[in-house]
């Protein structure tokens, strides 16, 4: 968890080396991760910490950062979440949950 300080993101691929994913750590108690494709288009989401969410530029889609909800923009369905689990200090992937609401 050391490798991901407070208010900064990373990009990884889960679960194939083409689908990439990002994890965030928005605060010292939080790590989030999400698929990084919009709902709408799969343009690659942007993580805006200091806003608190993931934007995609393709079309001005807006993601709530702590869950992954679609909260403006065309996108109609939150960002598929990466499920995880931490162990010994390191972060794993276990999952990817497709949501739709």
């Amino acid at each position: 968890m050391a490798d991901v300080p407070v208010g900064s993101s990373l990009e990884f691929s889960y679960p194939g080396e083409h689908d990439r994913c990002i994890l965030a750590r928005p605060r010292e108690d939080r790590i989030v991760a999400y698929t990084q494709q919009c709902t709408h288009l799969s343009c690659a989401v942007i993580p805006e910490m200091e806003n608190g969410v993931f934007r995609c530029p393709c079309h001005e889609g807006f993601f709530e950062l702590a869950t992954g909800r679609n909260i403006a923009g065309p996108p109609t369905r939150p960002l598929p979440r990466v499920t995880l689990a931490i162990e010994g200090g390191e972060i794993w992937a276990t999952g990817v949950d497709e949501r739709t609401v």
